[in-house]
């Protein structure tokens, strides 16, 4: 067949094109060929890869987080549980249970890894009898110096007894050479010399105690602190003034003094000891402080409209060597909740050295009552020129922020700041 003589449209004529050979066809095929042997080069003979074994080179320091998303290393643990851990002012024992509270209190004044001292003893309280709690915390303060751990249902847990090894109690004259001291229904923890102290009531185990503390110490207390066994809002304080004091606690009902408690007063060897209450008169009537007047000797009281406040006039209370007498910059305190009184015997180790803290007392869980952070800010640390030469103040908050709120602990934080202050030559 004759040729049309027609030629590709792109061919000039005289070209190889025009006599009809598909000369693009062929350079899309060579194209194709190309890219062909370089996928084979790179994926079956390594050519182009970035390290000796052939595998794709990585960007240093990028992990893919739970998110799937790129994390650089050494950064994927977000801020490490601050500030609810710890502010500048405050540290946080964040447990929702006293039982774990406890041993974290505990470690936490007698850290015994490395140098630290071990406890001469341990106290153990059930974690349900806040009464028996109260009262064991004299035992807790020195020369005694036995830390309380709580017991659920009475019988220390397997992790409490890992706690109490831990802290391995060495016994001490001081002791009477017992390593553990049970206070209440508990059940002796088996391989320790354990003095138990028992009673048929709170007045009578508060009794108890107040026997053995006697006879540990060889003498009376400065003082009996008497509160209400029905009241814990307005008891508790007792524990941690009696873990700083070694002062012992007495139970009373609201217009009765059970006969164990005027026992103790009415004995001998204590004659001339003085009698603090705590409380308002509708927790212990003036009937009742009229019975201990009589069967002793003088009786104060130290009140509060609400459990906040009592705190508060327990911190800032004086009278001979009763009180805690913070009323000048530069202290450390305890942040607990007035529901949660085994929280409160449970963090009584903090008050018996570093900065022997006093209880300060919340009814929220989100906000400082104002009582509380009036009190705060009248005794506030400041500096005018150095702030390194100042003094500091320092808190404990204990529960977790389902308790007490970051939020509440920040103004807490804030309240216990380093603040300038400002004078004529400064302001």
């Amino acid at each position: 067949m004759a040729s049309s003589g027609r030629r590709p449209i792109n061919a000039p004529p005289g070209s190889p094109q025009a006599a009809g050979v598909p000369w693009l066809g062929l350079s899309i095929l060579l194209v194709l060929v190309l890219i062909l042997g370089a996928f084979v080069a790179y994926f079956f003979f390594d050519v182009g890869k970035d390290d000796e074994t052939g595998s794709p080179a990585e960007v240093a320091g990028v992990e893919t987080g739970a998110t799937g998303q790129a994390v650089v290393a050494g950064h994927a643990n977000g801020p490490l549980g601050f500030p609810s851990t710890a502010t500048r002012n405050t540290t946080r024992i964040a447990g929702s249970d006293p039982v774990d509270i406890s041993m974290a209190a505990a470690l936490a004044a007698y850290p015994t890894s490395g140098p630290g001292s071990p406890p001469a003893a341990v106290t153990v309280v059930d974690s349900n009898d806040w009464q028996s709690g109260v009262a064991a915390a004299t035992l807790t303060a020195l020369p005694i110096g036995a830390p309380i751990l709580l017991a659920p249902s009475g019988t220390l847990s397997a992790t409490g007894m890992d706690t109490l090894a831990q802290l391995n109690p060495l016994g001490s004259p001081d002791t009477g050479e017992n390593k553990v001291f049970t206070v209440g229904q508990v059940a002796p923890p088996s391989g320790y010399d354990v003095e138990r102290i028992a009673g048929g009531d709170p007045a009578e185990i508060a009794a108890a105690v107040a026997e053995e503390k006697a006879k540990l110490v060889d003498g009376p207390p400065d003082a009996f602190v008497v509160v209400s066994s029905d009241a814990p809002e307005y008891a508790s304080p007792a524990a941690t003034w009696a873990a700083r004091s070694g002062d012992v606690v007495l139970y009373t009902n609201k217009d009765d003094v059970p006969k164990a408690t005027l026992d103790v007063i009415k004995d001998k060897a204590n004659k001339g000891v003085p009698i603090f209450v705590l409380g308002p008169s509708d927790v212990v009537s003036s009937k009742a402080l009229k019975r201990l007047d009589k069967a002793g000797s003088t009786v104060e009281r130290v009140g509060g409209d609400d459990p906040a406040s009592a705190a508060v006039e327990l911190v800032r209370y004086s009278s001979g060597l009763f009180g805690w007498n913070l009323n000048v910059p530069g202290h450390g305190y305890v942040l607990a909740r007035t529901d949660r009184p085994m929280d409160v015997v449970a963090a009584t180790a903090l008050s018996t050295g570093g900065t022997w803290a006093a209880l300060l007392l919340t009814d929220s869980s989100d906000k400082l009552p104002q009582v509380v952070e009036d009190y705060l800010l009248d005794v506030k640390p400041g500096y005018t020129t150095d702030p390194t030469q100042a003094i500091f103040s320092h808190g404990w908050v204990i529960g977790d922020d389902s308790i007490i709120s970051v939020d509440e602990q920040a103004r807490f934080d804030d309240a216990l700041e380093l603040e300038i202050v400002e004078t004529a030559s400064t302001g």
